[in-house]
């Protein structure tokens, strides 16, 4: 019995021995630290901002800045560890800079007196930036041309330009202090204008939402002018659907024209006017405007003729031929992409479409180009509505559609400036109002 009991000593004493020898390899002990105690710890956790929230840390300069200038009103003091104030320096002022302190919190400036170094308070006041653009842009506000973008160290005036002008500019450029734009002007000087003073909008575009805002804002009018090859647009109600009539046939001419621009159709291709091209859902009624047969022939037609036939007389024949042949009868896929372009579905049944609609499906035909844009371009309409009392040299492409107590025309007018223009009314306007209405914003965009 004691001897069984000497050896469980033995064990015990040679088990603590390993444990002693083994234990730290187990459990590294962090190195001493001045973080705060557990309980100040959890606390601070507790009460962390997400990173979105917390403001950005100030940075300090590595190296003494070129062109040193202060970004704001900047404290200068008389010692390295900036506890005596000396004097404040103004913002856009020119630092003479002699060392960064041992410490590198603080510039050693020349004249004996210490500042922060600070990213915030103090830039190398240089061009930041420069990128290649073609943009054209319009002067705001009388404005100073200068040699090179903005910076305190060059800011000389070149030449000045007055309110309202049209540029061209090339590059653009931020410095410190703003955003520069590189511009041409008076036969080929160029030189930079800050973009305070400048907008890619045309001014046009204001005064003819005056104009439709005091003169033609009216429930039975949707109207949308857009400067063509921009972003930028004006009109009242332009987001209310009406029956688009014939002006549905746009997309047709559009889908039509993309499959020719994609190979899978030819101007030269001959299709067959039978029975079935005016009877299913969706299709015009034959008894309407063009001049085809309003029964089946059996006869075939150019892709060509077809195409002009819808676009200059309006031909419902002609437009269910190139519906049937060339848009699958209204196909899913047809219909996915003219809700793209459209901005939302055009039912080809119901036809309901917004004057919005309509000019963003006639911009989409006018960039596909080809004859399905051309034949808008000299129509058997052209003495009414948008073009009536324009230039008669002016070029005007134009559909019209008209139904019942609707009367609509959607055009590209190509002044120097071409813009898009939709009328669409619902109150049995007549040709004349449209045409009123189209020479009112010529007036302001010519």
């Amino acid at each position: 019995m004691q001897e069984t009991i000497k050896i469980n000593k033995i064990n015990i004493l040679q088990w603590l021995v390993l444990v002693t020898m083994v234990a730290p390899a187990f459990f590294t002990w962090p190195p001493k630290t001045e973080v705060v105690s557990s309980q100040t710890r959890a606390k601070a956790d507790a009460s962390q901002k997400p990173p979105s929230e917390i403001p950005p840390k100030s940075q300090t300069w590595q190296a003494i800045p070129k062109r040193a200038v202060t970004l704001t009103t900047v404290k200068s003091y008389a010692d390295a560890h900036l506890t005596k104030v000396s004097k404040q320096i103004p913002a856009r002022t020119h630092l003479s800079i002699k060392t960064i302190s041992a410490s590198g919190k603080a510039f050693e400036l020349t004249d004996g007196t210490f500042i922060k170094n600070d990213k915030v308070q103090v830039a190398s006041d240089v061009i930041l930036s420069t990128q290649d653009i073609n943009q054209i842009i319009y002067i705001t506000k009388p404005s100073d041309v200068l040699y090179t973008p903005f910076t305190t160290y060059d800011n000389q005036v070149y030449s000045k330009l007055t309110s309202g002008q049209k540029l061209v500019a090339d590059k653009i450029a931020k410095t410190n202090w703003g955003t520069y734009y590189q511009v041409s002007f008076d036969g080929g000087k160029t030189g930079w204008i800050s973009k305070d003073s400048l907008t890619e909008k045309n001014p046009k575009l204001d005064k003819v939402q005056a104009l439709l805002n005091q003169k033609y804002n009216k429930s039975a009018y949707s109207i949308y002018v857009k400067q063509l090859d921009s972003t930028f647009t004006a009109g009242v109600n332009q987001t209310e659907k009406m029956y688009s009539a014939s002006l549905s046939k746009l997309p047709i001419l559009y889908w039509t024209q993309e499959q020719i621009n994609k190979g899978n159709a030819s101007l030269s291709d001959q299709l067959t006017y039978n029975d079935l091209v005016n009877s299913w859902a969706g299709a015009f009624k034959p008894a309407g405007t063009g001049f085809l047969p309003k029964t089946a022939n059996n006869q075939k037609y150019s892709l060509l003729d077809l195409i002009n036939r819808t676009a200059k007389d309006s031909d419902n024949v002609g437009s269910n031929m190139l519906a049937y042949y060339e848009t699958g009868k209204f196909s899913d896929t047809y219909q996915a992409a003219i809700a793209e372009i459209a901005g939302q579905a055009w039912d080809p049944d119901t036809r309901l479409a917004s004057s919005e609609m309509v000019g963003r499906v006639l911009e989409s035909l006018y960039q596909a180009g080809g004859a399905g844009f051309n034949a808008l371009i000299g129509t058997d309409y052209d003495n009414e509505r948008i073009p009536a009392q324009l230039p008669k040299t002016l070029k005007v492409a134009h559909k019209i559609g008209t139904a019942d107590e609707f009367n609509h025309d959607a055009a590209i007018v190509f002044t120097s400036e071409p813009y898009i223009l939709v009328i669409e009314t619902n109150d049995n306007s007549n040709n004349d109002v449209l045409a009123n209405i189209s020479k009112d914003i010529y007036e302001v965009m010519k």
